[in-house]
């Protein structure tokens, strides 16, 4: 963070109370988690998409399996509306560590990710690579 404020991260959308953090809360798309064979084992991804508030949960491996097996293994892929593509993919830990700064809200099992821009899910591939799995 640099003086008075610049440098900042901030989202596009900052509610103004608790009233509206609750209402996005309930509005907001819910993750639907995708489960891939992958080399003998199982891959869980979720997707975070530009403009779309979205829930996201905190710790998938330990809400989800697939037919009594455990998914040790997560990935966050980020899609841009804007270019119609996967901008890339993401470790899920490494994701929602770089998301921190952006979430509104968060309970147990979820975080609140506001609706983020083009730019700001570019920018969260600062130093990682674009990994299309």
């Amino acid at each position: 963070m640099g003086l008075f404020g610049f440098g900042k991260k901030k989202t596009e959308k900052q509610p103004k109370s608790q009233e509206e953090t609750a209402r996005l809360w309930q509005e907001a798309y819910r993750a639907n988690p995708e489960v891939y064979q992958k080399e003998g084992s199982l891959l869980g991804s979720c997707t975070l998409t530009e403009s779309v508030d979205t829930l996201l949960p905190l710790h998938p491996e330990s809400q989800w399996s697939a037919n009594g097996k455990p998914i040790q293994d997560w990935i966050l892929s980020f899609v841009s509306i804007t270019e119609k593509r996967v901008l890339g993919q993401m470790e899920y830990q490494e994701a929602m560590r770089r998301l921190a700064p952006f979430s509104l809200a968060k309970s147990e099992k979820c975080v609140l990710i506001p609706a983020m821009s083009h730019a700001q899910l570019d920018g969260l591939f600062e130093g990682l690579p674009r990994k299309l799995v």
